[in-house]
């Protein structure tokens, strides 16, 4: 593993730091969500990939991923304020802030990237829940579970997710577990569910392509963990790897705004562009020269944005 480490590092150089803030990300208005209902399967931000399912069912929707936010509900527990984060805002009093929810993957630009730190809390939902316990799952703290028998654990309780790096190969780099909620300490003290925005530092995953996400908690039953498996992230510092030895000759193309619903503009070291459907289907093509590009007449969806010769793309979002 460290081998392979060497030899990207020996190769690659890195770009500029972006922090995914979230905030070039747009929502109707105050206390909305977006959990990705128009079915693209993911939103970009900063331009990271930001993966996740949605499917309509009988009693409504369900929703797996990365949702994003600006609700600040920090007080009503329950499923039904699933996306809001328990700190009642963004990180540094900001708007938005993405949640996760469960599954799938988040996916940095290039080769990979050099990670830094990233803001992270608890939500609501699950932040009540485990501090007062409900229906389903326990009051962290206590030695009973949610049925009031006792569960074993002496109150011991502990929830965490681990963030696994994977490289473009699928390899995995390194893992980083960060503790949503912990009980273990001698000093009851010290037992600390997280309410503030806190900041963990991922550089153990340096040279990821893409991360994934898997929960652990102490509350488990016949049916998995019943602590509600969610988070809020804010703030995400990454560093993108480029091929050293192409860097001073890649093509550069700028496509925005990106998600876009009425028109676009189109920069770069090209002159022609082509967008795609995600069937590789041509729907427009043009100058780049012609300034902006009226996209209204293209049905919501994921696109591509290359040039004539296909060698280069960018994903875009119309919503």
């Amino acid at each position: 593993m460290l081998f392979l480490a060497g030899a990207l590092l020996a190769t690659t150089s890195t770009i500029a730091q972006t922090i995914v803030d979230f905030e070039d990300l747009t929502l109707p208005q105050a206390d909305t969500f977006y959990t990705g209902e128009d079915m693209t399967g993911q939103f970009v931000s900063g331009d990271v990939i930001f993966e996740n399912s949605y499917e309509t069912t009988s009693w409504g929707y369900s929703w797996g991923g990365f949702a994003y936010s600006n609700m600040t509900d920090d007080q009503t527990p329950g499923f039904d304020n699933q996306y809001s984060a328990f700190a009642g805002s963004g990180a540094d009093n900001s708007e938005n802030y993405a949640i996760y929810y469960n599954s799938d993957t988040l996916i940095f630009p290039g080769i990979g990237a050099a990670i830094g730190d990233v803001m992270i809390t608890n939500t609501t939902y699950a932040g009540i829940s485990m501090r007062d316990g409900d229906q389903f799952a326990k009051q962290f703290g206590s030695p009973n579970g949610a049925d009031g028998q006792p569960d074993g654990t002496y109150g011991e309780d502990y929830f965490y997710v681990t963030l696994y790096g994977w490289d473009q190969q699928d390899n995995l780099i390194d893992s980083s577990e960060i503790y949503l909620a912990d009980f273990r300490f001698a000093d009851n003290n010290q037992d600390y569910i997280l309410k503030d925005w806190t900041q963990f530092n991922l550089s153990a995953l340096d040279g990821s392509k893409y991360l994934t996400f898997r929960f652990y908690s102490s509350d488990v039953g016949s049916f998995g963990i019943n602590t509600p498996l969610y988070f809020a992230m804010d703030n995400l510092e990454y560093s993108e790897y480029v091929n050293a030895i192409d860097e001073e000759e890649k093509e550069i193309l700028t496509v925005y705004p990106n998600p876009a619903n009425q028109t676009i503009q189109i920069t770069g070291s090209i002159d022609d562009y082509v967008i795609l459907s995600n069937l590789g289907q041509i729907v427009l093509k043009g100058s780049i020269n012609q300034g902006k590009i009226d996209i209204s007449s293209l049905p919501k969806g994921l696109y591509f944005v290359t040039n004539r010769e296909r060698t280069i793309t960018e994903k875009l979002i119309i919503r």
